[in-house]
């Protein structure tokens, strides 16, 4: 079985909210439909439509007052997103089911504790294709917190050989170069990693936080990192073909 995330960076516009990239969401799930797979979960980012709310109530911090508006909010822009990719799914017959990440686990102090793996499983085996995503959900210690769609692949790499994320970058960086496979030896990584044309803000914390949770997933399952701009290489890597792309090893 292959996880496959989308990323939120791959499906909307990171400067503009609510802006869903229809034209590069086709194009993936082209991809993914003409490939040689036919047993895989779908896990898709929240990009525009879910950081923005994030930020805006502080969903993410150990130190702060619940807002059940923010909660509802968010929870609400998540699933909007999550209906527009359903929606170009059934265009193509690819029958998908959702499964909303704040449903499906539960963490504690801002950590995955738990994730129903089995509902995974069920709609597997009927057939359908599980299609999940980041959300918020309940902590047992802040109340709720985020579950991003790294933590949903994580949670289910325990299913899977095989883990593609599927970003808008060619794969991880060291001193300025595409490495082909990333090990626990080149972490963390350092700002002189990244081109400066690939330093927007926070890109060295942000990427070595996704780096971190993707060597985890490497104990479970092979991981990979492609870029999903580039037309082709997201099939390419499902029908392991030769492509650019990042290898992490744990």
């Amino acid at each position: 079985m292959i996880l496959i995330k989308l990323g939120g960076s791959v499906l909307t516009n990171k400067n503009k909210s609510y802006s869903f990239r229809t034209r590069i969401a086709k194009r993936l799930l082209k991809e993914i439909d003409e490939s040689s797979v036919n047993n895989f979960i779908i896990i898709h980012g929240g990009g525009s439509f879910g950081h923005p709310g994030a930020k805006k109530y502080n969903l993410n911090d150990d130190d702060s007052e619940i807002s059940i508006e923010g909660l509802s909010k968010v929870q609400l822009d998540m699933r909007r997103m999550n209906n527009r990719l359903l929606e170009l799914m059934q265009d193509r017959e690819m029958w998908g089911i959702s499964i909303p990440g704040g449903l499906v686990t539960i963490f504690e102090n801002g950590e995955l504790d738990k994730i129903d793996n089995k509902i995974f499983e069920k709609y597997l085996n009927l057939g359908v294709i599980p299609v999940g995503f980041g959300d918020v959900t309940i902590d047992t210690r802040r109340g709720v917190t985020i579950c991003s769609g790294d933590d949903m692949i994580f949670g289910l790499s325990s299913l899977a050989n095989k883990a593609v994320f599927v970003s808008d970058v060619d794969g991880i960086y060291k001193s300025g170069e595409i490495v082909e496979s990333f090990d626990n030896t080149m972490y963390p990584l350092e700002d002189e990693d990244f081109p400066t044309q690939k330093k927007p803000v926070d890109v060295t914390g942000g990427m070595n936080k996704k780096v971190e949770k993707m060597l985890m997933i490497s104990e479970n399952c092979d991981t990979y990192i492609v870029n999903g701009e580039k037309s082709g290489r997201l099939r390419k890597i499902l029908d392991e073909e030769e492509v650019l792309s990042t290898k992490v090893i744990s």
